[in-house]
Protein backbone atom coordinates (compact mmCIF):
# COMPACT_ATOMS: atom_id res chain seq x y z
CA UNK A 1 0.00 0.00 0.00
CA UNK A 2 1.43 3.72 -0.71
CA UNK A 3 1.77 5.66 1.87
CA UNK A 4 -0.49 8.60 2.85
CA UNK A 5 -0.04 11.63 0.73
CA UNK A 6 -2.32 15.05 1.08
CA UNK A 7 -3.87 16.56 -1.59
CA UNK A 8 -2.05 19.10 -3.06
CA UNK A 9 -4.78 21.96 -3.75
CA UNK A 10 -5.00 25.40 -6.16
CA UNK A 11 -5.71 29.05 -5.87
CA UNK A 12 -9.03 28.12 -5.87
CA UNK A 13 -9.34 25.90 -3.70
CA UNK A 14 -7.56 27.75 -0.68
CA UNK A 15 -9.95 30.78 -1.84
CA UNK A 16 -12.88 28.39 -1.58
CA UNK A 17 -12.28 27.00 1.75
CA UNK A 18 -11.46 30.94 3.65
CA UNK A 19 -15.20 31.30 2.03
CA UNK A 20 -16.91 28.41 4.12
CA UNK A 21 -14.72 29.08 7.16
CA UNK A 22 -16.25 32.35 7.37
CA UNK A 23 -19.83 31.25 6.33
CA UNK A 24 -20.01 28.37 8.86
CA UNK A 25 -18.82 31.76 11.56
CA UNK A 26 -21.63 33.73 9.88
CA UNK A 27 -24.25 30.70 9.94
CA UNK A 28 -23.43 30.13 13.62
CA UNK A 29 -23.95 33.58 14.53
CA UNK A 30 -26.98 33.62 12.65
CA UNK A 31 -28.60 31.23 15.33
CA UNK A 32 -26.41 32.68 18.55
CA UNK A 33 -29.64 34.26 20.02
CA UNK A 34 -32.57 31.34 18.99
CA UNK A 35 -32.17 28.85 21.41
CA UNK A 36 -33.27 25.45 21.57
CA UNK A 37 -31.32 25.31 17.82
CA UNK A 38 -28.62 22.47 17.69
CA UNK A 39 -26.19 23.35 14.71
CA UNK A 40 -24.56 20.52 12.66
CA UNK A 41 -21.83 20.40 10.21
CA UNK A 42 -22.07 18.31 7.39
CA UNK A 43 -18.93 17.62 4.88
CA UNK A 44 -19.59 15.01 2.30
CA UNK A 45 -16.59 14.89 0.71
CA UNK A 46 -14.59 16.18 3.82
CA UNK A 47 -10.62 14.61 2.61
CA UNK A 48 -7.68 14.51 5.71
CA UNK A 49 -8.39 17.98 6.58
CA UNK A 50 -5.13 19.16 5.23
CA UNK A 51 -4.08 19.81 2.11
CA UNK A 52 -0.96 21.25 0.52
CA UNK A 53 -0.60 24.87 -1.68
CA UNK A 54 0.54 24.09 -5.26
CA UNK A 55 1.45 27.73 -4.90
CA UNK A 56 3.87 27.60 -1.62
CA UNK A 57 4.15 24.36 -0.99
CA UNK A 58 2.94 24.56 2.50
CA UNK A 59 0.47 22.88 4.30
CA UNK A 60 -3.25 24.18 4.21
CA UNK A 61 -6.48 23.54 6.81
CA UNK A 62 -8.68 21.54 5.04
CA UNK A 63 -12.60 22.65 5.92
CA UNK A 64 -13.04 20.12 8.41
CA UNK A 65 -9.95 21.49 10.33
CA UNK A 66 -11.47 25.27 9.87
CA UNK A 67 -14.95 23.91 10.81
CA UNK A 68 -13.59 22.60 14.01
CA UNK A 69 -12.23 25.99 15.07
CA UNK A 70 -15.46 28.37 13.99
CA UNK A 71 -17.00 30.17 16.82
CA UNK A 72 -19.63 29.85 17.45
CA UNK A 73 -19.32 26.40 17.73
CA UNK A 74 -21.44 23.91 15.65
CA UNK A 75 -23.13 21.31 18.22
CA UNK A 76 -22.24 18.09 15.97
CA UNK A 77 -20.17 17.38 13.38
CA UNK A 78 -20.54 14.84 10.52
CA UNK A 79 -17.15 13.88 8.19
CA UNK A 80 -17.36 11.49 5.32
CA UNK A 81 -14.75 10.57 2.72
CA UNK A 82 -14.19 7.22 0.72
CA UNK A 83 -10.17 7.15 1.25
CA UNK A 84 -9.65 5.21 4.19
CA UNK A 85 -6.29 6.95 4.77
CA UNK A 86 -8.13 10.93 4.80
CA UNK A 87 -10.77 9.52 7.47
CA UNK A 88 -7.45 7.76 9.48
CA UNK A 89 -5.72 11.05 9.15
CA UNK A 90 -8.93 12.80 10.40
CA UNK A 91 -9.30 10.70 12.84
CA UNK A 92 -5.95 12.32 14.01
CA UNK A 93 -7.55 15.45 13.93
CA UNK A 94 -10.26 15.01 16.10
CA UNK A 95 -8.73 13.17 18.71
CA UNK A 96 -11.14 12.88 21.84
CA UNK A 97 -14.04 14.95 20.14
CA UNK A 98 -17.20 13.30 21.10
CA UNK A 99 -18.77 16.08 18.98
CA UNK A 100 -17.29 14.29 16.02
CA UNK A 101 -18.84 11.24 13.61
CA UNK A 102 -16.23 10.41 10.87
CA UNK A 103 -17.64 7.81 8.51
CA UNK A 104 -15.29 5.73 5.73
CA UNK A 105 -17.40 5.02 2.14
CA UNK A 106 -20.10 5.99 0.01
CA UNK A 107 -21.45 9.68 1.32
CA UNK A 108 -24.95 9.10 -0.59
CA UNK A 109 -25.80 6.37 1.56
CA UNK A 110 -24.31 7.27 4.84
CA UNK A 111 -26.33 11.12 4.40
CA UNK A 112 -29.65 9.36 3.54
CA UNK A 113 -29.21 6.44 5.79
CA UNK A 114 -27.47 7.73 9.03
CA UNK A 115 -27.27 11.45 9.11
CA UNK A 116 -29.61 13.22 7.76
CA UNK A 117 -33.15 11.26 9.49
CA UNK A 118 -31.22 12.58 12.88
CA UNK A 119 -31.23 16.31 11.91
CA UNK A 120 -34.94 16.71 12.40
CA UNK A 121 -36.25 20.69 11.55
CA UNK A 122 -39.38 19.91 13.49
CA UNK A 123 -36.61 19.27 16.39
CA UNK A 124 -34.87 22.55 15.93
CA UNK A 125 -32.05 21.38 14.18
CA UNK A 126 -30.01 23.03 11.59
CA UNK A 127 -27.42 21.77 9.08
CA UNK A 128 -24.81 23.18 7.00
CA UNK A 129 -24.26 20.71 4.30
CA UNK A 130 -21.50 20.74 2.14
CA UNK A 131 -21.49 18.99 -1.07
CA UNK A 132 -18.51 19.17 -3.26
CA UNK A 133 -17.72 15.83 -4.77
CA UNK A 134 -14.11 15.35 -6.23
CA UNK A 135 -14.77 12.11 -7.73
CA UNK A 136 -17.70 10.04 -8.31
CA UNK A 137 -21.40 11.30 -9.18
CA UNK A 138 -23.44 11.65 -6.50
CA UNK A 139 -26.66 10.83 -5.87
CA UNK A 140 -28.95 11.35 -2.91
CA UNK A 141 -32.75 10.15 -3.44
CA UNK A 142 -35.48 11.44 -0.83
CA UNK A 143 -35.81 9.78 2.49
CA UNK A 144 -38.15 9.76 5.26
CA UNK A 145 -37.30 13.46 6.18
CA UNK A 146 -37.83 14.86 2.65
CA UNK A 147 -34.25 15.25 1.98
CA UNK A 148 -33.73 15.24 -2.01
CA UNK A 149 -30.47 16.08 -3.07
CA UNK A 150 -28.79 15.10 -6.58
CA UNK A 151 -25.79 15.76 -7.73
CA UNK A 152 -22.56 14.76 -10.46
Amino acid sequence: MAPFKFDQIGDWSELKLEIVEKYGAAYTKAFTNQHGIKKFYIDAFSGAGLHVSKRTGKQVEGSPARALKVTPRFDHFYFIDLDKGKTEHLNTLCRNRTDVDIHTGDASRYLSQSVLPKIDYRKFNRALCLLDPYGPPFRLGTNSAGWTIRGG
